[in-house]
């Protein structure tokens, strides 16, 4: 008897859930697989075989044991890259559909018999080979399954059909079918076995080498995975495999495993909650025994289990019969000699128990660790701080475990945790997808600005930036320029400068970094990717010509860690960027060449969001094809002559140019010494022009542009006119 609990769950009978998955084929259909010879003439003959009979002679090798041999071969053949010299003796075998030859002798489609063919591998042993067959049999869609040619593998022959459309009659329709089916299929049996389904095209044709099995089997029950939205899925263009599948999607995998293990159990148990403890704990068994068989992990089992029976079982019971029966599991193969004496066993216990409730990763860029529950519900990674340390040492504690917070700690900041860099796992998903579209000066043009070299200035920082997040401790340079925006405010400085980052890479922008904290400063640029200097005219001039101008030029940092005894270089990530409200904000006398000062016409378009993976997938390709990340002399000069205007002039340089200016030749005027030139300077500004020495006056006079200058007897002479 079915429970009405269920029918509120799946919002149909386990009977009615699994018709609507799986639809068993008409008893008439007669299946046919085509057996291809080809001869030493390159002949092909073309026979075909019942599935029974082709089970029966899979079990005993073709002549002189072709088969046999070539097992024996295939780890030599493999090394040395040779071929089996009678491998045209292995007859291909198209289980899938029934082929005939036609007068020209070409293979001609008949008819499709509603199969598609899986390959699993590759296997150690036999004995895994024989597990992996008895496991896939379990599923109620699989026809056969038999050993591969290579004794490494397992071929599955899985029964597909449309979903309330008719079976298709021409080929390029079973095709069609048989490539939608064949993604189906790969989810359901990806769950089973994990990463061991080899991935192939589907076809009507598909194919194998004849093969030998002592037990083939075989399930003429088998019922077909029905394919839904046919139509829709058929239409769409076939997709290259993403590198990892969102947990979204494995999560509704995991889902769909579950419900169907659910309702299997049902049916064979007959009930699964009506009051009777011991048989509501059979049944408990039961279900977990077979998500373990369909290759949950224990935390997936948990996480299913606790949202399908939360009104019913307490979570602490769930844990005692999920962890009771993930432990019937076999043993792992003690470790022996010098590694067993290395390794203790509540060590071990440890690490198998935190592996399976958590996922730990080490953030390089941050340099902490990680985790989040092990199962595909999303959840977010967060920091491992002290108190999360002292819950995990806690639950180990409960769960049995002799340990201590000490060994909790010693495994999850060791090397055990694998790496993870935020940044180029993100830079890695946008590479190889740009689109041809200029959209790095596309967002710069939403900078309304007269200054024709903008967009081009901004396309070279935004590569550096780019390749900075890439470099490491033995690079020559880094990102060694930092536009500053310069406007009146309210005019989306500071919005804009924070969009330059997508979401998953906003915890690396920071706009509260005080520069004149030189430790800080170089941690913050070993840690984060982009700094915005805002409020720029607040930075003294100091700071601004010394510190500043210095570290900006910075490949790597050196920095000492918390407790550490020495200094060690990290990578430079950081880049700068900066926003004031003021025009005159560089004080370098020297022109000020590692700023970028862009003032603004108006505001800033922040209205929509940029294409973010476009945009770094634009950086990517121009940095793989060797385009320029850093400024040449040309540009540089372009610099330096438009930061003129937001120079900050000291008074001893608005006296001299209130008295003097350039000339162009001796005949237009005539060399005097700085202290000359100072002289008649301080008899019209007398004692208001206030300077500490002549040095210091004859350094603002060689940054003057234009202003030529010798050296005499007298030292340095610059080349002046009186202005009128």
């Amino acid at each position: 008897m079915i429970s009405e609990r269920f029918v509120d769950d799946f919002g149909t009978t386990a009977t009615d859930y699994l018709n609507d998955h799986y639809k068993p084929f008409g008893k008439n259909i007669n299946m046919k697989a085509t057996v291809i010879r080809t001869d030493k003439k390159n002949i092909q003959h073309v026979s075909t075989r019942t599935i029974e009979t082709l089970m029966d002679r899979m079990k005993t090798d073709i002549g002189k044991e072709v088969i046999a041999t070539f097992r024996r071969q295939l780890p030599m053949i493999a090394k040395l890259g040779w071929k089996y010299k009678d491998m045209h003796l292995m007859p291909r075998v198209c289980a899938t559909s029934e082929l005939t030859k036609n007068a020209n002798g070409d293979l001609e489609f008949r008819m499709w018999n509603g199969l598609i063919l899986l390959t699993l591998g590759t296997f150690e042993d036999n004995g895994q080979v024989e597990q992996a067959k008895a496991l896939a049999m379990g599923m109620p869609s699989t026809l056969a399954a038999f050993t591969g040619s290579s004794g490494k593998t397992v071929k599955l022959l899985v029964r597909i059909a449309p979903k309330d459309q008719p079976m298709p009659e021409s080929e390029a329709e079973t095709d069609k079918l048989c490539e939608v089916g064949y993604k189906f299929a790969m989810k359901v049996y990806g769950g089973l076995f994990a990463g061991q389904v080899i991935q192939q095209k589907a076809s009507a044709r598909m194919t194998f080498r004849m093969t030998i099995d002592k037990n083939p089997l075989l399930n003429l029950k088998a019922t077909a995975l029905q394919v839904s939205a046919f139509e829709e899925l058929a239409t769409v263009k076939p997709q290259q495999p993403e590198q990892r599948q969102s947990d979204y999607d494995k999560y509704n995998d995991y889902e769909y495993l579950y419900r169907s293990a659910s309702a299997q159990i049902q049916e064979e148990m007959g009930t699964r909650f009506d009051g009777d403890k011991h048989r509501d704990e059979a049944y408990l068994t039961a279900l977990t025994r077979r998500l373990r068989q369909l290759g949950f992990p224990a935390e997936e089992a948990v996480l299913h289990m606790r949202s399908h029976l939360w009104t019913e079982v307490e979570d602490d019971h769930i844990r005692t019969i999920v962890g009771t029966v993930y432990a019937e599991a076999p043993a792992k193969k003690k470790a022996t000699g010098d590694t067993a004496l290395q390794i203790r066993k509540e060590q071990q216990q440890m690490m198998d128990h935190l592996s399976s409730r958590y996922v730990f990763r080490f953030n390089t860029v941050m340099g902490y660790t990680e985790y989040r529950p092990n199962h595909t519900w999303v959840h977010p990674y967060i920091p491992v701080d002290d108190r999360v340390l002292n819950r995990i040492a806690i639950e180990c504690r409960l769960s049995g475990l002799n340990v201590w917070d000490k060994d909790v700690s010693r495994y999850i900041h060791s090397s055990y945790i694998p790496e993870y860099n935020p940044v180029w796992d993100y830079l890695s998903e946008c590479r190889g997808k740009w689109d041809g579209k200029d959209r790095i000066r596309e967002l710069a043009r939403k900078v309304p600005t007269k200054n024709p070299y903008w967009p081009d200035w901004f396309y070279t920082w935004f590569l550096g930036m780019v390749r900075q997040w890439q470099s490491s401790i033995y690079d020559r340079y880094g990102n060694q320029i930092a536009p500053l925006l310069i406007s009146k405010q309210g005019w989306n400085k500071s919005t804009f400068i924070q969009s330059l980052l997508p979401p998953e890479l906003q915890w690396g922008f920071t706009n509260q970094l005080d520069v004149s904290e030189k430790r800080q400063t170089l941690q913050a640029m070993s840690q984060f990717l982009l700094i915005n200097l805002d409020e720029f005219n607040q930075i003294s001039p100091q700071l601004q010509q010394g510190f500043l101008k210095n570290v900006i030029t910075l490949p790597c940092v050196k920095v000492k860690r918390p407790y550490g005894k020495h200094v060690e270089p990290f990578p430079r990530m950081a880049s700068f960027i900066g926003a004031t409200n003021q025009a005159d904000v560089l004080t370098d006398p020297s022109g000020g060449r590692r700023f970028l000062g862009i003032e603004l016409t108006g505001p800033i378009d922040i209205s929509r969001n940029p294409n973010y993976k476009q945009i770094f997938a634009q950086a990517l390709y121009a940095l793989d094809h060797h385009e320029s990340y850093y400024f040449d002399d040309e540009q540089t000069q372009q610099i330096l002559e438009s930061n003129r205007q937001f120079q900050q002039l000291t008074p001893a340089e608005q006296y001299f140019n209130d008295c003097f200016e350039p000339a162009t030749n001796e005949n237009d005027g005539k060399y005097l010494t700085s202290s000359a030139i100072f002289a008649h300077i301080k008899k019209l500004a007398g004692s208001d022009l206030r300077l500490n020495s002549l040095n210091h006056f004859g350094r603002t006079l060689s940054n003057i542009p234009n202003l030529q200058r010798k050296r005499t007897t007298k030292g340095t002479e610059y080349l002046v006119k009186l202005r009128k």
